[in-house]
């Protein structure tokens, strides 16, 4: 049995280093596009779970409406008109009202619209029949702080005269198809100034 042994020449070794590093760089490559590829089948994985769970949401929704339940639907940003011409409509059986709006608040995607009612109702089940309409409109809307009181000398709001509602509320918006414009609060969940259209 022969034994090879001989030295290589500076220009095969040279040669042969080389070599090597092109082997390196493949290597290199393959592996980057295996973890690309990788990482853009867990992408799509979770875009497709995403949109499993949206169909499954709007599904749960159908069968809702269908038993007859309420369901409530957050606005996308700047449905304000809607919410002002909603609260109008809601509140046009009352003798009078006023509506106060705050400062607009965000935090991410979720926007919050508040804002201070008053009105005086003509009886007590007029009252509750407006709440119950705020309560259960189609637009997202949360009430709390609710006080009622005779608007006249009655002694009990049960009793048959005008009642005095106050309470505060809030709309929710998503900014989910919405587009930022110059009214768009800071994002309080980024602790940022949000994104405002020039």
């Amino acid at each position: 049995m022969k034994v090879l042994n001989r030295r290589f020449t500076p220009r095969e070794r040279a040669l042969l280093f080389v070599l090597a590093l092109i082997l390196v760089a493949v290597l290199n490559i393959c592996i980057m596009r295996y973890r690309e590829q990788d990482s853009l089948e867990i992408q799509v994985l979770a875009v497709e779970n995403r949109v499993m769970e949206i169909f499954q949401m709007q599904r749960e929704l159908d069968e809702m409406e269908q038993r007859g339940e309420v369901v409530s639907r957050m606005l996308s940003y700047n449905g304000e008109n809607r919410e002002i011409d909603f609260l109008h409509t809601t509140l046009a059986d009352t003798l009078d009202y006023y509506i106060g709006f705050n400062q607009v608040t965000r935090e991410g995607d979720l926007i919050r619209r508040e804002f201070s009612l008053q009105y005086r109702a003509a009886s007590y089940d007029a009252a509750v029949a407006v709440m119950r309409k705020l309560e259960e409109s189609r637009i997202r809307c949360l009430v709390g702080d609710v006080s009622m009181n005779p608007a006249s000398d009655v002694r009990t709001i049960s009793g048959g005269g005008q009642v005095m509602v106050n309470c505060s509320a809030t709309f929710y918006e998503t900014m989910e198809g919405s587009k930022p414009d110059r009214e768009l609060p800071p994002d309080t969940a980024q602790g940022d100034q949000g994104t405002v259209a020039q």
